[in-house]
C-alpha cells in the first residue's frame, strides 16, 4: 500500500512574507495605538517619581551641614574646571552666588523635592526641580556619582511624562472633586515617548556597563568583585565583606552574574518571564551595591527607574497587599479601598494586561 506524501515546502523568507502580507501594516497600527491610546506605565512612573524623589530629598537633607562648602561659595576653587563644563544659565546661577542666595536656592530645592514626591502640579514642578537640583550639582561635579548623573538625565525625560496620574496629590484632588482629566493625544504621545526614553536609557546604561566590564581581565577571570568589596573605601560592613570574599566561588559567581545581568538586560525585556528574571537579578545587584559597598543613593536611583518595567498589574497587587496589611495592624479605623478616578477606570484594563515594553 502506497502512501501519498504531500510535498513539504522548505521554510523561506519569501514564503513567510507571502503568508503575512499584513504584518507591516498591523505592526504600524499597533505602534500607533500604543503611543496614542493610553499613557502607559502610569503606576511604574509614579513609583519612580516617589522613590527617586525620596532619594534626592534624603541626599539634600543629609548634606545640609556641608552643602555651602561643597556646592556653595566654598566650591569656588573649582572655577577653572567649572568653566570648561559649559553649564549655561540658569544651571550656572550659583557660580558667583553668596551664602544667602545659595541657602535660599538649596531650601527651594528641598521644597521642590517634597512636592515632586507628593505629585503636586508635576508639569510645573518637574522642570523646576530639574533646574534647581542640576544647578546645585553643577557647582561640584567631581563629587557626584553615577546616580547624580543618571537622575539628571531622567528628569529631562520625566518633564514630558504624566507623573501624577497615579498615587499623587493631583490624582487625589481630581478624585475628591469628581473631575475627569482631559487627555490630549499629543500629550499622551509625549508621555509614551518619555517612557521609551527612560527604558532606552536604562538599557544603554546596563549594556554599556556590562560590555565595558567584560573587556577587563579581572572580570574575565571572575575576581573583579573581590577588590571593591574588600576595599575600605566601599566595604562599610567588614564582617559582611569578609564573609563574601572568603569564598572564591561566591566572588566568581557574583562577578559573572553581574556581567551577564547587565549585558543580557535589554534582550530579556521582550518576554514577561525573562523580564521578571532580569528585574530580580538587577534588583539583587543594586541591593548588594547599596548594602555591601555603601552606595545607597546610586543603587536607589537606578532601582527607582527599573520600576517602570514592572507591570501595572503587579503594582496594583502590591498596593492591595499593602493596604490589607495596614488595615490588619492599624489601630485606627480601616481605610476604604482606593477608588479609581473616573478617567482611570476605562484605561486600566489595557494597562494591566501588559508591561511596558
Amino acid at each position: 500500500m502506497e502512501l501519498n506524501e504531500q510535498p513539504v515546502e522548505s521554510p523561506s523568507i519569501r514564503a513567510w512574507i507571502a503568508k503575512n502580507k499584513s504584518f507591516g501594516s498591523d505592526a504600524l497600527s499597533w505602534i500607533y495605538r500604543w503611543f496614542t491610546e493610553n499613557r502607559n506605565a502610569s503606576y511604574g512612573l509614579a513609583v519612580m517619581r516617589i522613590a527617586s524623589g525620596l532619594f534626592i530629598l534624603g541626599w539634600l537633607l543629609f548634606n545640609i551641614p556641608v552643602a555651602a562648602k561643597i556646592w556653595g561659595p566654598g566650591s569656588a576653587y573649582l572655577e577653572p574646571y567649572r568653566s570648561v563644563l559649559g553649564y549655561k544659565w540658569p544651571l550656572d546661577i550659583l557660580r558667583d552666588a553668596g551664602v544667602g542666595f545659595f541657602v535660599f536656592w538649596y531650601t527651594v530645592a528641598i521644597l521642590l523635592a517634597i512636592l515632586f514626591v507628593a505629585g503636586w502640579q508635576t508639569r510645573i514642578i518637574t522642570p523646576l526641580f530639574f533646574i534647581f537640583y542640576t544647578a546645585i550639582n553643577a557647582q561640584n561635579t567631581p563629587i557626584s556619582d553615577g546616580g547624580n548623573y543618571f537622575i539628571r538625565i531622567m528628569l529631562i525625560y520625566l518633564i514630558f511624562a504624566d507623573l501624577s496620574k497615579r498615587w499623587s496629590v493631583d490624582s487625589w484632588l481630581r478624585q475628591r472633586k469628581g473631575k475627569k482629566k482631559r487627555e490630549f493625544e499629543v500629550v499622551t504621545v509625549l508621555h509614551n515617548i518619555a517612557l521609551c526614553l527612560v527604558v532606552a536609557q536604562l538599557c544603554l546604561v546596563y549594556l554599556e556597563a556590562g560590555l565595558y566590564k567584560v573587556q577587563g581581565d579581572l572580570w574575565q577571570n571572575g575576581t573583579a568583585m573581590y577588590y571593591p568589596v574588600s576595599s575600605e573605601a566601599y566595604g562599610i560592613f567588614p564582617w559582611l565583606s569578609g564573609l563574601i570574599t572568603a569564598n572564591s566561588w561566591i566572588v566568581s559567581l557574583i562577578t559573572y552574574v553581574t556581567v551577564v545581568a547587565q549585558i543580557a538586560f535589554p534582550f530579556m525585556l521582550f518576554h514577561k518571564i525573562s523580564r521578571r528574571i532580569a528585574l530580580v537579578m538587577i534588583l539583587g545587584m543594586h541591593i548588594g551595591i547599596a548594602v555591601v559597598m555603601g552606595l545607597p543613593f546610586f543603587s536607589g536611583i537606578m532601582a527607582s527607574a527599573d520600576a517602570v518595567l514592572v507591570s501595572s498589574t503587579t503594582w496594583i497587587i502590591i498596593q492591595k497587599w499593602l493596604v490589607a496589611r495596614w488595615n490588619s495592624i492599624s489601630p485606627f479605623k480601616k481605610s476604604p479601598q482606593p477608588v479609581q478616578e473616573p478617567d482611570e477606570i476605562a484605561d486600566d484594563e489595557p494597562e494591566k494586561a501588559s508591561a511596558i515594553v
